[in-house]
């Protein structure tokens, strides 16, 4: 398996060039959104927010710094190559157990390299 090089979001333009896609997958403690096809080779870019409907700055940086630990581990295993990712922290991040934040992780990763989230949004069309 290939190690991928994480490189970090900063611009809002590339936040919004993620949300354009409408690339989701909505878990209890954060939102995951994804852009294939961000770079060349091996590069994955993250990014990471928190609304005010989060809480206070010590609550949001709370659920950003618990978001960023879970994906730091997470993303290299089952992130893919040229993709970028932005997770938005939901409330429940604060209080939510850690292992069940890494488990919801592999899961909508794995959901939206599959196409899962595409498929939902035919089924939604009449």
């Amino acid at each position: 398996m290939l190690s991928l090089n994480v490189t970090k979001l900063t611009k809002r333009p590339d936040y919004l060039a993620v949300a354009k896609t409408r690339r989701k997958w909505v878990t209890p403690s954060f939102i995951i959104q994804a852009k294939p096809d961000c770079q060349d080779g091996q590069m994955v870019a993250i990014g990471f927010t928190a609304s005010k409907k989060v809480g206070n700055a010590v609550k949001r940086n709370k659920a950003r710094r618990r978001l960023k630990e879970a994906a730091r581990s997470t993303i290299t295993k089952h992130g893919q190559a040229s993709w970028s990712y932005v997770f938005i922290a939901r409330g429940a991040a604060i209080s939510y157990p850690y292992e069940k934040i890494l488990s919801d992780m592999k899961w909508a990763l794995v959901k939206l390299h599959s196409g899962a989230d595409l498929k939902m949004k035919q089924n939604k069309r009449p």
